[in-house]
């Protein structure tokens, strides 16, 4: 057995033992319930940013051990549905029929031996004659139900069965007597459990139901309690000095420790007209919304090992710890800058405080240093920013056919078999490349976030554009230069220019695999399209054209983006196998196959172009 701790939105942790087969929404329930968030059906649990699937067991749940849950309130109440139940019996015939979740299990089985006179006295028999009696058992998942009271007690809602179908499967067999007792105890402390849940919910129901009472309602109750306060306060003084008594605490007072057992009554006796007691119970007021506000603070810090406990919960405790709770508030309070009692403020006029002195710091005599006069000394995360980096550049954007051709001289020449062959050179430069790969992807040290970051900038700094091309469904594609430090949402807002419908909604993706550029506020070095990139055009909507009929007029040859992609990119001097590597985001392609050095066939048109990545000019023949 496990426990399970659930955080609630007032602050507090439940913890719930549970066991392997305790279905979430159990746990759902019983923390509802305990903490008054009800309806339990508003509420759902979170692991991290996921939604936890209440309908599964702890086995299926993919969750640790001691897992720490949220509890949340749902946009929608959680809605339950019939469920279609497939009955397996032991000879392979199953049985079909819809029932509501608030079904047990000895109803399902009751209601197909009333529908089919075959099965009458076959689903539900038990033979006490057998050693050991042969009991009626289904089976869902790896969770048993033994026994016609169990088969009573359970439903299919406490199998997590709020929807959809399930296939249940129905065998009888001999149980020791044994068994069935701790079936039977269990039965029973689950039935207990329940039983104070439920009076435990609609005790916070009650309590809700008071809260929203009319106003006049709640004024009536507020002088019952003001006319039985002195009554409440001499027998919280008497109560409090016998339990100082039985604890051997020391009478003396200290400096830090004010002695809180005179102090209500003094104030009481100092405030005896009307008015003063007004003035006490609104000083009282706001100082009661500080303590609220300063509870909930430290509760969303969310300290590990520290459970805040509000104001209200003052009156659940024994007059011991009472006491000791009234002590350490006087002695830590003034220290963060709070009062003990709402009544300090009112009697503070005409008693000094007590406690800690609170000193103020002058700065009449503050001086700034003399090797800063003149100097502009403030600073911020922007202030080293080249502005001129973040400016969209000229654009010089291109049309063009994703399906033309150019064809060159040195294309049309076959190259020979022999050109395809692996020799033994190759596969030696390949074990090298390999080896160097996993020595890098063991070797690297950890790095972090920042870290990362500089290293993408310098490596990519040298690239003054970027160079963009979105192909479109009609396979038309558009070309644009843009600046390394510009976002996604630019590009953007540069494919939305060129569109029919500027109303449109579309997404970007890069492929393979498929990665929709989601965040717009990424630069296009963390989107990982630099140096450059292919992105797609997608939209729910299906049309035959995107772009509107002047920029479609406008369509230019392939050869005119190649020049601007030259013209833009630098000539990187290194050998290919090495710059394949350079290259980087989701649109790189995979390792080519290496090829020996021939002479006459190793010259094409792209090694005149060593900056241009080869998977960029595809297309070419």
């Amino acid at each position: 057995m496990s426990t399970v701790q659930v955080l609630c939105p007032n602050g507090r942790r439940q913890n719930v033992k549970v066991t392997p087969n305790t279905k979430l929404l159990q746990v759902l329930e019983e923390v509802c319930k305990k903490q008054g968030f009800l309806p339990p059906e508003d509420y759902s649990l979170k692991h991290g940013r996921k939604t936890v699937d209440v309908t599964l067991s702890i086995r299926y749940s993919n969750l640790p051990n001691n897992v720490k849950l949220e509890l949340v309130k749902s946009e929608s109440s959680r809605a339950e549905q019939d469920v279609l139940i497939a009955l397996q019996l032991e000879d392979g015939q199953r049985l079909q029929h819809t029932f509501p979740p608030a079904t047990s299990l000895w109803d399902m089985l009751q209601h197909w031996e009333k529908a089919d006179s075959a099965h009458t006295g076959n689903l539900c028999k038990v033979d006490p004659t057998h050693k050991p009696p042969i009991q009626t058992t289904c089976i869902y998942m790896r969770e048993e139900v033994i026994g016609e009271i169990a088969l009573q007690a359970m439903t299919l809602r406490k199998l997590g069965l709020t929807g959809g179908k399930a296939v249940i499967r129905l065998v009888h067999r001999p149980v020791d007597d044994a068994v069935m007792a701790e079936i039977l105890d269990k039965i029973e402390r689950e039935k207990t459990k329940l039983e104070k849940l439920d009076s435990l919910a609609q005790r916070q129901l009650s309590q809700q139901e008071d809260k929203s009472l009319p106003p006049k309602t709640e004024e009536l109750k507020s002088e019952d309690k003001s006319k039985s306060a002195e009554d409440k306060s001499e027998a919280l003084t008497q109560s409090t000095s016998q339990t100082s008594e039985a604890m051997e605490v020391d009478p003396k007072p200290s400096t830090s420790v004010p002695s809180t057992s005179q102090q209500p009554m003094e104030v009481e006796d100092r405030i005896e007209t009307p008015g003063h007691r007004a003035a006490n119970e609104a000083r009282g007021h706001s100082h009661g919304n500080r303590q609220q506000e300063f509870v909930e603070t430290i509760r969303q810090m969310n300290i590990p090992g520290v459970q805040v406990f509000a104001p209200g919960d003052f009156d659940e405790l024994s007059p011991q710890e009472q006491e000791i709770a009234r002590r350490l508030a006087a002695h830590y309070m003034p220290q963060m800058g709070l009062q003990p009692a709402p009544s300090r403020q009112a009697a503070g006029a005409s008693k000094p405080k007590r406690g800690r002195p609170q000193e103020t710091v002058q700065f009449t005599e503050f001086k700034f240093p003399e090797d800063t006069k003149g100097k502009d000394v403030y600073k911020n995360e922007l202030s080293e920013v080249n502005r001129e980096e973040y400016k969209p550049c000229d654009r010089e954007a291109v049309l063009f056919n994703a399906e033309e051709v150019i064809r060159s001289t040195a294309s049309n020449e076959d190259l020979p078999d022999e050109f395809f062959e692996i020799t033994e050179n190759d596969i030696r430069k390949m074990m090298v490349d390999l080896q160097k790969k996993a020595k890098s992807e063991t070797d690297q040290p950890l790095l972090t976030r920042s870290m990362v970051q500089d290293r993408l900038e310098s490596q990519y700094s040298k690239y003054q554009h970027v160079v963009i091309r979105v192909q479109f469904p009609d396979k038309v594609v558009l070309q644009g230069l843009f600046r390394p430090k510009e976002t996604v949402h630019a590009l953007h807002k540069f494919v939305k220019e060129y569109l029919e419908d500027k109303s449109q909604g579309f997404y970007l993706y890069t492929a393979p695999p498929k990665q929709v550029l989601k965040d717009q506020t990424l630069n296009l070095i963390q989107a990982k399209l630099a140096p450059a990139s292919v992105v797609y055009f997608g939209s729910e909507a299906t049309k035959d054209h995107y772009l509107s009929e002047a920029v479609m007029k406008e369509i230019s040859p392939k050869t005119k983006a190649e020049e601007i992609v030259e013209k833009s990119l630098p000539k990187d001097e290194t050998p290919s196998s090495s710059r394949k590597d350079q290259v980087p985001g989701p649109s790189k392609s995979g390792p080519s196959k290496p090829k020996p050095s021939k002479p006459d066939s190793d010259s094409s048109s792209d090694s005149k172009k060593p900056g241009v990545p080869k998977w960029f000019t595809a297309g070419k023949k």
